[in-house]
């Protein structure tokens, strides 16, 4: 592997999303996971191990989904929205705490498991299938074009990993109080740009067929809202924010 792929490999995010159902709160590993909400904010998390981890952010995470490991096509993708989720670039991987339970159900049988929402039980992740005995449950992402490329696994197999993140109530005041005392940023659910427009036009022709593909209907102005979210999303994770190479009429959504 010559020396410019490894420096490639290791500037792209961290891929493993882990539940991890003794943690208090969500970490990412990465800033390009975030949104136009992140907002920098200094803090800690104490690890499995009881060290301090440091924080140096705050803000949403959209995650681009496999719903099954049985369903192809357009219908097989998802979003996973995690709220207030902390930057943490020393943690070994992201990390998906108890506050997902707010919205969504978890189910675990064996070996396997899937993320549902609780509003309507529709499924919008799951859970690659873990070795016999492996103690660590991680969602499947979607591939690029619809995902993000992502790097290698943090994880050697032959390793037991004890995955876990605390972050204190006292820190958690504190950020209430610094949020408080901020203007709120500007939302990420504004019209679109532009620049925004003309890269759906490219890329998937209409927004009404951008919307069909994850589910979503241009007639009800929540779905637009959540459509622009996920759109900002794929942006922020593309090469220069517009793949110029691939065209929605190449997604391969069979084999994502």
């Amino acid at each position: 592997m010559t020396l410019s792929r490894t420096n490639k490999q290791a500037s792209l995010p961290c891929p493993a999303w882990v539940w991890a159902s003794g943690s208090n709160i969500h970490t990412a590993k990465d800033r390009s996971w975030f949104g136009d909400d992140y907002m920098p904010f200094e803090s800690y998390v104490r690890s499995a191990d009881g060290s301090e981890l440091k924080v140096i952010g705050i803000g949403n995470v959209t995650l681009l989904t496999k719903v099954s490991p049985n369903k192809t096509g357009p219908r097989s993708h998802s979003t996973l929205r995690l709220t207030d989720v902390l930057h943490v670039p020393s943690a070994i991987c992201n990390i998906i705490g108890v506050p997902i339970l707010e919205g969504y159900n978890i189910t675990t049988r064996g070996v396997e498991g899937n993320i549902t929402d609780l509003s309507d039980g529709r499924s919008v992740a799951y859970f690659k299938r873990q070795m016999e005995g492996a103690r660590n449950f991680e969602i499947r992402l979607s591939g690029p074009p619809i995902g993000p490329k992502v790097g290698p696994s943090p994880f050697n197999p032959s390793n037991i990993y004890w995955i876990h993140a605390s972050w204190p109530d006292s820190e958690r005041e504190r950020f209430a109080a610094a949020q408080a005392s901020r203007q709120p940023a500007a939302g990420a659910s504004l019209d679109l740009a532009p620049s925004e427009k003309t890269w759906l036009k490219k890329h998937f022709q209409s927004e009404f067929r951008f919307l069909q593909i994850y589910g979503l209907s241009v007639f009800r102005e929540e779905d637009r809202e959540e459509g622009r979210t996920i759109l900002r999303t794929i942006m922020a994770h593309s090469e220069d924010g517009a793949s110029e190479s691939k065209k929605s009429d190449g997604f391969d959504f069979e084999t994502r």
